[in-house]
């Protein structure tokens, strides 16, 4: 569609004195920036995914003491979610492959909704195993929807750099979950909530625990989310009318037609997702660098309070700080690599440089944690690790979708699949580390875990799709086909 006419044509139907050739300029349409409003949504849910999924450990002790949980079994119950999301994650990527990240998004926010808020009517051990399980089976497929929406919305200069942001959001959905959970904890405590609900005839919510309140608000907030998100969205940029044409050819800048289309795929793509090389790498790393992070976000609350004795009520911000900075790190990572692959054109390079060297220092601050003698030692060492560990994170993301291409949804499940793994069984066995050999032990075997995650960067192609275009079926291109 043009927005002005050409010349010739304004010649040709002009009635009148003559017109200065100025007036055959054609207007420069400045883009609409619906774009940014999409990427709020999703920076929003990730910032709620893990919101949910993280401030379980900070409620730990509430659970195991009115439901006489065990250490050991507040690790399976940890690591069932991790697992239920790995299994259902190629799954969840398809559904919003076929059926577009509308659909996938509002099935997926709803379903892990009402499982939070079911985790606070647990009864024991074993209801609270199944709602954690099927918390996991709902949120899986979240961030596969999430990268089809990134592809399908923004440039491709831009990917690393949203990623980052997503990444940087979700993290502080981790990192303010104990402040968050210890304010309304410390609001459901209040004489004020009490004197309120008995005044309006709900006198057994004053009597009822203050964490299963929290569980049921935190259900809240994702039917909140899907109750704007699904009016509003579009999972094609053409068909939101509001987005002009100069928007529409800024997402397509530097897009391969090759990359964009259909919804529907056959099985030779499948085959192909499971036999690629490029995939079984980032999918290496995406297990080794998750085996890792789950101690941020089972266990860090435990260490805090038995090894350096930080009384976490009192302190809501300091447990909140290594995740502050693993969000930090995913902006400026996101930038950097961006830029860098801008300047140079060399993605290998842009995608693995940070993330080797990120992984590399995580470790050393790792193993210097053990000889912390204060706890302001520790939460120094803490926010270094943090902060390293996810220089992984936007890198990460940005070359997933750049191997996984229009099937980029797929791509991130297949490996996120394969990364939970590493966080379903990390619970566990940390338990087992630090209740029989001490935490120092737990935190060599972390660092050992990420330097060997760093072998894997230097065997990536992310310039390589892991399927063969030549066994794509004949897809019509979609509106926003280059």
């Amino acid at each position: 569609m043009r927005n002005s006419p050409t010349r010739e044509e304004a010649l040709s139907t002009h009635v009148g004195p003559a017109l200065p050739d100025t007036a055959y300029q054609p207007i420069t349409q400045r883009p609409t920036r619906k774009r940014y409003i999409v990427m709020t949504f999703i920076g929003l849910l990730a910032f709620l995914t893990y919101f949910d999924r993280v401030f379980i450990s900070w409620v730990g002790e509430y659970l195991e003491r009115d439901l006489k949980i065990t250490d050991q079994q507040m690790g399976f119950v940890l690591g069932t979610f991790w697992f239920a999301y790995a299994l259902f994650e190629i799954p969840g990527g398809w559904l919003a492959d076929r059926y577009g990240a509308k659909k996938a998004l509002s099935r997926i926010v709803i379903a892990w909704s009402v499982f939070t808020a079911l985790s606070g009517s647990a009864t024991g051990y074993m209801s609270l195993l199944f709602y954690r399980f099927m918390f996991g089976v709902g949120e899986a497929g979240a961030y596969p929807a999430m990268a089809r929406v990134q592809s399908k919305w923004l440039p491709v200069q831009s990917r690393a750099w949203f990623g980052g942001v997503l990444w940087a959001l979700s993290r502080w959905g981790g990192a303010f979950s104990p402040v968050v959970f210890g304010y309304l904890m410390d609001f459901f405590i209040s004489s004020r909530f009490k004197s309120f609900v008995t005044h309006i005839g709900l006198t057994h919510l004053a009597n009822m625990p203050e964490w299963r309140l929290v569980f049921w608000t935190a259900g809240l907030f994702g039917l909140i989310w899907v109750a704007f998100f699904l009016p509003w969205f579009k999972d094609e940029p053409a068909e939101k009318k509001s987005v002009n044409e100069a928007e529409l050819n800024l997402i397509k800048a530097g897009r391969q037609a090759r990359d964009e289309g259909g919804k529907h795929m056959d099985w030779k793509i499948l085959g192909q997702l499971f036999t690629s090389r490029s995939m079984w790498i980032v999918a290496g790393i995406g297990l080794l660098v998750s085996y890792c992070f789950s101690f941020w976000v089972s266990w860090l609350p435990k260490y805090l309070k038995a090894v350096q004795g930080l009384d976490l009520k009192q302190n809501k911000w300091l447990g909140a700080l290594p995740m502050l900075f693993m969000g930090i790190s995913c902006l400026v990572t996101g930038r950097i690599s961006d830029w860098f692959v801008r300047r140079t054109g060399r993605k290998f390079f842009g995608r693995a440089l940070l993330p080797v060297t990120g992984l590399f220092c995580s470790a050393a601050a790792l193993i210097a944690i053990q000889h912390a003698h204060t706890p302001k030692q520790a939460i120094v060492l803490l926010c270094v690790a943090a902060f390293c560990v996810d220089m992984n994170q936007s890198c990460h993301w940005a070359n997933i979708v750049d191997i996984g291409g229009r099937y980029a949804a797929m791509a991130f499940g297949f490996m996120n699949m394969i990364g939970n793994i590493g966080n379903s069984i990390a619970p566990p066995i940390n338990e087992r580390l630090f209740n029989g050999y001490g935490w120092n032990a737990l935190f060599t075997v972390n660092a050992i875990i990420l330097c060997s995650a760093t072998i894997f960067w230097f065997f990536n192609d992310p310039n390589k799709r892991f399927y063969d275009e030549r066994s794509i079926p004949d897809i019509l291109p979609d509106k926003t086909s280059a």
